[in-house]
C-alpha cells in the first residue's frame, strides 16, 4: 500500500476516481474484446440448441420439393418457348426455400398470337400456337385454354374460307 500512497500522494480524491474509472473502462473493453474473439463466426447450425425445433429430415424433404418444383417449372416453360414464337423472355414467380435461395414456383411465356391476314399463314400460325400450348407433359389450365382458343380460331378461319369460296 505504501507504493500506491507514495505514487499518488499529491492527487485529489476526484482525480483518483477519474483515473480509476478510466482503468475500469479499459478493462471492460478488453473483456468484451476477449469474449468476441472466443465466440468467433459460426458457419454451421448448432443442432444442440435447435434440436427441439429443427428436423433434418423435414428440412431435406421440403428442400427437395422446392428443387423438384423449380426444375419442373423451368422445363415446362422452356418447352413452350422452344415450340412457339415468344414475344418476351420467360417470366418466373419465385419463393424463398428453407435454405434461403429463391426457387421458381410458377411461370409464363408470352407467345406471339398476332394472326396474319393471309388465311394460309394464319392457319399455320394458329397450328403453331396450339402445338406450343400442348407441347408439354403436364398441361396447366392456361395451356388447355390457349389450345382450345387456337383450335376454335382455326375452325372460324376455315368457315370464313368456305363462305367466300376460297377453299
Amino acid at each position: 500500500m505504501d507504493i500506491i500512497t507514495d505514487q499518488y500522494e499529491n492527487i485529489s480524491i476526484n482525480q483518483l476516481y477519474s483515473k480509476l474509472s478510466i482503468k475500469q473502462e479499459e478493462l471492460s473493453q478488453l473483456e468484451k474484446k476477449n469474449e468476441l474473439e472466443s465466440i468467433g463466426p459460426k458457419d454451421y447450425i448448432d443442432t444442440s440448441i435447435t434440436s427441439k425445433n429443427y428436423d433434418v429430415e423435414d428440412f431435406t424433404r421440403v428442400l427437395e420439393k422446392f428443387r423438384n418444383k423449380d426444375s419442373e417449372i423451368r422445363t415446362h416453360e422452356q418447352a413452350h418457348a422452344s415450340i412457339g414464337h415468344t414475344t418476351s423472355p420467360i417470366s418466373y414467380n419465385y419463393q424463398e426455400g428453407p435454405d434461403g435461395k429463391m426457387y421458381a414456383v410458377g411461370g409464363s411465356v408470352r407467345l406471339d398470337t398476332s394472326i396474319p391476314d393471309e388465311p394460309t399463314a394464319a392457319a399455320f400460325k394458329l397450328e403453331m400456337i396450339q402445338k406450343a400450348a400442348l407441347g408439354v407433359t403436364n398441361l396447366s389450365s392456361a395451356d388447355g385454354a390457349i389450345a382450345s382458343q387456337s383450335n376454335l380460331n382455326k375452325i372460324l378461319l376455315e368457315l370464313q374460307g368456305d363462305e367466300y369460296g376460297t377453299k
